[in-house]
């Protein structure tokens, strides 16, 4: 393009916009200090092309349908997420000891379902993205209340592990956070951060409850009895939840975020984090990175290296969170109110940081947060007591806070288009050391009798992935229009 508008870039469709990785990531972070302080670039964003509605098109009343979308995924998450990812540690020392296992066999059942869960979550991630959440959900939510239910007949360890591995945890692969995140992020844009917090605190929350219930449960009758109930909440209350989501808002006459159609105006946006226009705020629209494009990138590197680093240490802490306090002499059932407890408080932590993480940027809080993690799990070293102990784990809730924000960064990165697929490319880095470290630490405890080593190593792994997070910048389509001459990061 010519002339004194050469910088005025017409996006026609919604589905052909270039820039909005630069938008949506706009606010996250400074640019690399090679470049000028503040790059611009005019828009002119037209009226958007809306497609025909489709069958079952959600009412347009007051509540932005999108807003449905993330209730039905924090009672999905909050109820069943909670049983599958949280109720684990209330499960371990019962089926160690009822099966007659060591910590570290019981947690390769856990291990080995990570694995699994890392070679086929590409495939998962691909599968929402082409067929959509809503079946993969619910048929993946069926198959782990049949599991469940499968499980409470298990009798020995081989059993136990066929059935956890390839039943299980093969229907969670596309249940829970790796369906629901994929579901909000494509309803939402400006408003990500505190969608996806609402929907990981909601987990958080559901954990509060869901722990100490079903460790009184257990410790009643049995941890068979409590995977039947599992199986029945599975198969007659979260599967249902599926039937709320829907594939996208423009499939419907929408918009991201419930906004209106924008009217032509000239936006002026920077990647210092500042969008501005006399007419009113930018809408960003439907990308087009595809899962191809995104792995080339620095960024998707540098965001997969910060995942693993912050998984390999809260996964591992809290699979053996339960067992961590009974060796420091706290009873079952108070470190499972305790575990509870510690999520409830989590809550408000997630809430703050999706809200301000929309606004203020989400590396700086995500760096934060794993610091205070890294801290916290230095203190338990030394700690002793249940309220020493509660107070210095208090601290871990940043890697909660952060956990939401994580997955919000790969829609800011590489928008909504490819998200579950993009995600499920990460699975294998992120779900290698999930299998590892539980094992590793398991049988680490078992030779030595201590959980000081694995809580050290934890607290190094989050500063680690805190480094990294801050090194973390938005990738940036090479392309004709976008100041030619520039230098890429993709």
């Amino acid at each position: 393009m010519q002339g004194p508008n050469a910088h005025i870039v017409p996006i026609s469709s919604v589905h052909r916009c270039r820039y909005c990785a630069i938008i949506a990531f706009a606010r996250l972070q400074q640019p690399y200090k090679s470049r000028p302080h503040v790059w611009t670039l005019k828009i002119n964003l037209f009226r958007r092309n809306r497609t025909s509605p489709e069958s079952e098109t959600p009412k347009k009343g007051k509540i932005f349908y999108g807003w449905w979308v993330v209730g039905a995924a924090a009672m999905t998450n909050g109820t069943g997420g909670a049983l599958q990812w949280q109720g684990f540690t209330v499960l371990f020392l019962p089926v160690s000891e009822s099966l007659g296992l060591g910590l570290g066999a019981t947690a390769l059942a856990f291990g080995l379902a990570r694995a699994e869960n890392g070679v086929i979550g590409p495939l998962s991630g691909w599968m929402i993205d082409k067929y959509g959440v809503r079946p993969l959900m619910f048929a993946g939510t069926i198959i782990v209340g049949i599991g469940y239910l499968l499980l409470s007949q298990a009798e020995n360890f081989i059993t136990f592990l066929v059935v956890y591995i390839f039943v299980i945890s093969i229907g969670a692969s596309t249940s829970f956070m790796q369906a629901t995140t994929a579901g909000i992020n494509t309803w939402f844009i400006r408003k990500r951060g505190l969608a996806m917090s609402i929907n990981a605190a909601a987990f958080r929350l559901g954990g509060a409850a869901m722990v100490p219930i079903l460790s009184v449960f257990v410790l009643k009758y049995g941890w068979q009895d409590a995977s039947i109930g599992i199986g029945l909440m599975m198969l007659f209350f979260v599967a249902p939840m599926a039937l709320a989501f829907r594939r996208s808002p423009e499939a419907y006459g929408l918009n991201p975020d419930g906004d209106p159609d924008p009217q032509p105006i000239d936006v002026t946006v920077n990647v210092a984090g500042n969008a501005t226009s006399d007419a009113g705020p930018a809408i960003a629209t439907y990308d087009s990175w595809t899962t191809k494009e995104a792995l080339k990138t620095r960024a998707f590197w540098v965001l997969s290296v910060g995942t693993m680093l912050r998984i390999a240490a809260h996964g591992t802490i809290f699979v053996h969170m339960i067992a961590i306090l009974d060796w420091k002499d706290i009873d079952r059932q108070t470190a499972a109110n305790m575990v509870g407890l510690l999520a409830l408080v989590a809550v408000p932590l997630i809430l703050l940081a999706g809200y301000y993480g929309d606004r203020i940027g989400r590396i700086k809080i995500l760096a934060l947060g794993y610091a205070m993690s890294a801290i916290s799990l230095f203190l338990v070293v030394f700690a002793q007591g249940t309220v020493p102990l509660f107070l210095a784990l208090l601290l871990f809730a940043g890697s909660e806070a952060g956990s939401s924000l994580n997955w919000a960064l790969v829609g800011d990165l590489f928008g909504r288009k490819s998200f579950a697929t993009i995600r499920g490319m990460m699975a294998p880095l992120y779900n290698s050391v999930l299998m590892i470290g539980p094992v590793a630490a398991g049988f680490l405890f078992d030779w030595t009798g201590t959980y000081t080593p694995v809580l050290i190593a934890g607290g190094v792994l989050m500063l680690a992935a805190a480094a990294v997070f801050l090194k973390l910048e938005a990738p940036v389509k090479p392309t004709p229009e976008v100041q030619q001459g520039q230098p890429s990061d993709s």
